[in-house]
């Protein structure tokens, strides 16, 4: 059997405070190295370290239910957690980056962004009003077409963005589109 999945398992078993931070001290060494470098591979260094900490304070969170048998039970949990983190920062940092305007602001947006002519007030309205129906109805179709057609990304980007492929998020604009439509007629 395996160090560390000995390690874990008298983790698990331990009632002692002091034999717990032990066990969990010698379990972190082993595993520390691996986990920083599945990090480090997925994200620039800056926010890679906060990511890293983050995946060592689940693991240790949860370390005490885990209920695998093998090291490569192990070593996939860690990785689910550690992935999670990623994906975790990744949305935040791509929320952050993609705040929805004011639909004034869009307004505005639109009619300086190469138009021959500004949006007549009917446009505007409509545009104003399925904008709206969109985030009550389906608030992430709302968003996936706010970063294709008003920030300029492309289905690429969108797709590594939200950890999606790209004929998925090809697939969901497409999909978006239709329910724009299909709630402004």
């Amino acid at each position: 059997m395996d160090q560390l999945i000995k390690l874990v398992r008298t983790y698990r078993l331990s009632d002692g405070l002091a034999e717990r931070l032990q066990l969990a001290n010698e379990i972190f060494r082993l595993i520390e190295p691996r986990l920083r470098l599945f990090v480090f591979g997925a994200l620039a260094r800056p926010a890679a370290e906060d990511v890293h900490q983050e995946a060592l304070k689940g693991v240790a969170a949860g370390l005490a239910g885990f209920a695998g048998s093998t090291p490569g039970e192990f070593w996939g949990w860690c990785y689910r957690i550690a992935r999670n983190k990623v994906s975790d920062h990744l949305r935040k940092q791509a929320a952050e980056r993609a705040q929805l305007m004011p639909p004034e602001e869009l307004m505005r947006l639109v009619e300086v962004s190469g138009r021959d002519t500004a949006l007549s007030s009917a446009d505007r309205l409509d545009l104003e009003y399925a904008l709206k129906l969109l985030a009550e109805a389906k608030p992430e179709c709302r968003d996936y077409l706010w970063k294709h057609y008003i920030l300029g990304l492309d289905y690429r980007e969108i797709a590594e963005e939200q950890s999606l492929t790209y004929d998925n998020v090809r697939m969901r604009i497409g999909r978006c589109l239709d329910e724009a439509q299909s709630l402004i007629s």
